[in-house]
């Protein structure tokens, strides 16, 4: 079984693409068949990151239908047990991915021949990100120690968790109209609170929530902080966690907690991932207990009833906080 396993973040500039290149290299050296994807569809360069030019062929052909599988689009790394697929940002409107594609994308890649499958999504809560951040129960989300960059984490995983919710039960459903009301309730005034709409949801549908209640409590986000220097920074982790299972009733993981390192930037001015060039760096090793940690998980694949997106972007909007309630909240949060 392919082990899929997306890797998103709250906003852009957080070492998302580098923790994915490097953690790839490392899961790689430790004998695992790897495929590391560009699934940041509105500005893909990855390949910069591993030294490869942009002259293959990458998502953009098989969203337009060039060919029908991904493994046509598997290009070498020169790393042993790494390969490639580019996200072509060649072709416009390839980030605009309609339902029955994203169907197709997601098919292919759990037919792919790897022990691991690494995507690295676009930052940001878009429902492509969303959607394929949904894939697993277990994804990981990068983030830096800083508080707005916290914030943005939280903010990623109440919207993932509204959609991850919303997406068990089908289109057209009377469930699905009550999740909208909800929604359109919170664009009025009222605090778009996530577990009482899973409260209320129980309480008016109780024989068709059954199942969906199972998944929520299988659906438990994984988190990577980057850039960390002091036990202050590991504090602020521990806030978002409890904030999480108090404001989302979700319980999150951490797995990684990455060093700042200055030889990250001259890594990718180099086009050599420091996984390669400094293996022993104090960042790579860190990489490398994390990747340990991800080894003794199972990224099952999450089936929803539907990968539509029938609820518009301003109720993506609704589900994130507030900035400056947020800094309020969680600031004066405590343990």
């Amino acid at each position: 079984m392919v082990n899929i396993l997306p890797i998103a973040s709250g906003k852009g500039g957080v070492g998302k693409s580098a923790t994915a290149v490097n953690l790839a290299i490392t899961l790689a050296k430790s004998g695992k068949n790897v495929v590391l994807a560009d699934f940041d569809f509105g500005g893909a360069n990855l390949h910069t990151l591993l030294g490869l030019k942009n002259n293959h062929a990458g998502m953009g052909n098989f969203i337009y239908k060039q060919t029908s599988e991904l493994s046509d689009l598997l290009q070498f790394t020169g790393i042993p047990n790494l390969r490639f697929i580019a996200g072509d940002c060649l072709y416009p409107g390839t980030a605009n991915m309609d339902a029955g594609t994203k169907k197709r994308v997601i098919r292919k890649l759990n037919a792919l021949d790897a022990d691991y499958v690494i995507l690295d999504l676009g930052a940001g809560t878009t429902y492509n990100t969303l959607d394929f951040y949904l894939m697993t129960y277990n994804s990981i989300l990068v983030s830096t120690p800083e508080l707005t960059s916290i914030l943005n984490a939280y903010s990623f995983l109440k919207a993932a968790s509204f959609r991850f919710f919303m997406k068990q039960f089908k289109v057209k459903s009377d469930e699905r109209r009550f999740i909208d009301e909800f929604l359109r309730a919170s664009s009025s005034g009222t605090e778009s609170s996530f577990i009482e709409l899973v409260q209320k949801t129980a309480e008016n549908f109780r024989d068709t929530c059954q199942k969906p209640l199972l998944e929520l409590e299988k659906f438990r986000p994984q988190v990577i902080i980057n850039m960390g220097s002091t036990s202050g920074d590991l504090e602020m982790a521990k806030r978002l966690r409890a904030l999480v299972q108090k404001k989302l009733g979700l319980k999150m993981d951490f797995v990684g907690f990455l060093p700042k390192d200055d030889k990250i930037s001259l890594a990718v001015a180099l086009r050599t991932p420091l996984a390669i060039s400094d293996p022993d760096s104090q960042f790579v090793r860190a990489v490398q207990t994390a990747s340990e940690r991800i080894l003794q998980h199972t990224y099952e694949y999450n089936e929803f009833e539907s990968y539509d997106a029938d609820i518009n972007e301003n109720d993506l909007q609704i589900l994130s906080e507030e900035f400056e309630e947020s800094k309020s909240e969680f600031s004066g949060y405590e343990e």
